[in-house]
């Protein structure tokens, strides 16, 4: 077991997939990781990305990787349907970690990894990218600040996905419903979170839901997931939050983001493009109604955290893999930690429960 952390840390990437290759692509580009090991199933991806960032280790197995001592953190870049056990199996060899998202299939998975990791004493981190650019953790710093008053109402609408076309072994969870590989879940779960979290994190009470399967090529029991989600959070305090996400959608209609406010409200779009992620979307400000129309405030706070300055071409990954190493190291805790993770979780799968039943869920 790892009991001593080197400088940088080493770091192993589980799946060689769009999501692996982000992380190898941030260790390469930060002081504070090095990656040192990748494993994949699929030779030729995992070949592929370790000779691209010169990672020495190359592995078939999760397992293979978790038995090396030398790794001392590893980023699971893998579906939720396969991801439990090498969650605990990393924390139990002593491993940091950190989890994409979706982070489980259900929420008491979260509370198993919290568990593991407290016995462990490792740090578990949860993936949500959009928490950590600057210009969002600028704006969340001003809605703290009293600057909209009090939030109210978050609204987000977004089609920005393709459905997938094909179903296979690797895909497979993509197309099944409830083990969040829908629109909502696999895209739209960023832009949800980041309102909860601009909101100051409410406490849920209920969700309510309606759902739309548009060309399914699943026919099992479970049913098709997602094409187009609706859906409506009620929190403690009459907080609400409305979103409605498609990758189905005809339209070319333009991205909502929205955070309504006892005196204000934030508006613009709470994405941005791989070149961007320093950068605030011009449109992003905060709008109040006065006497004479509606009033535009640049939102000029500063960003809690202090990142290092990514390059040019970074990933949009690369706060939050950087964020990940100062909470391995102790400057900072993790954010997403367990607990948030694990409330955002019970929300989702109210959300699921609801438009399959087509009733109120009610939150514990």
């Amino acid at each position: 077991m790892v009991t001593k952390l080197s400088k940088p840390i080493k770091l192993g990437v589980v799946g060689a997939g769009y999501t692996g290759r982000q992380a190898a692509l941030c260790a390469s580009q930060m002081a504070d990781f090095n990656a040192v090991a990748v494993a994949d199933p699929d030779g030729k991806r995992r070949e592929d990305m370790a000779n691209e960032f010169d990672i020495g280790k190359r592995y078939t197995d999760c397992q293979e990787l978790l038995d090396d001592d030398e790794v001392e953190a590893v980023y699971l870049g893998v579906t939720p349907d396969i991801r439990k056990p090498m969650v605990l199996n990393a924390l139990r060899a002593g491993k940091h970690v950190l989890i994409q998202k979706p982070h489980a299939t259900r929420a008491n998975e979260i509370l198993e990894f919290q568990e593991a990791a407290e016995q462990a004493r490792r740090v578990v981190q949860f993936c949500f990218y959009l928490r950590h650019l600057p210009h969002n953790r600028a704006i969340r710093q001003a809605i703290a600040n009293g600057k909209i008053g009090e939030p109210y109402h978050g609204r987000y609408f977004s089609k920005n996905a393709s459905p997938p076309m094909t179903l296979n072994d690797a895909n497979r969870w993509l197309h099944i419903y409830g083990l969040k590989g829908g629109v909502l879940s696999q895209h739209m779960s960023h832009d949800l979170n980041l309102l909860w979290w601009w909101m100051g994190c409410p406490d849920p009470v209920f969700a309510f839901a309606a759902k739309h399967h548009l060309q399914p090529i699943y026919h099992g029991p479970e049913g098709p997931s997602e094409n187009y989600f609706s859906g409506l959070i009620g929190f403690t305090n009459n907080k609400t939050i409305q979103i409605d996400c498609s990758n189905s959608s005809h339209c070319d209609s333009p991205r909502i983001c929205e955070l309504h406010g006892s005196e204000g409200a934030v508006s613009g779009n709470a994405r941005c493009g791989l070149s961007r992620i320093s950068n605030a979307d011009p449109n992003e400000a905060i709008f109040r109604r006065t006497e004479n129309g509606y009033q535009r405030e640049e939102i000029n706070a500063i960003s809690d955290i202090k990142h290092s300055t990514p390059p040019e071409e970074a990933s949009s990954f690369y706060h939050e893999i950087e964020r990940f190493a100062m909470a391995i190291t102790g400057k900072t805790q993790p954010e997403v930690a367990a607990p948030e993770a694990h409330t955002f979780m019970k929300i989702l799968d109210a959300l699921y429960d609801s438009a399959r039943s087509s009733e109120k869920i009610i939150i514990d």
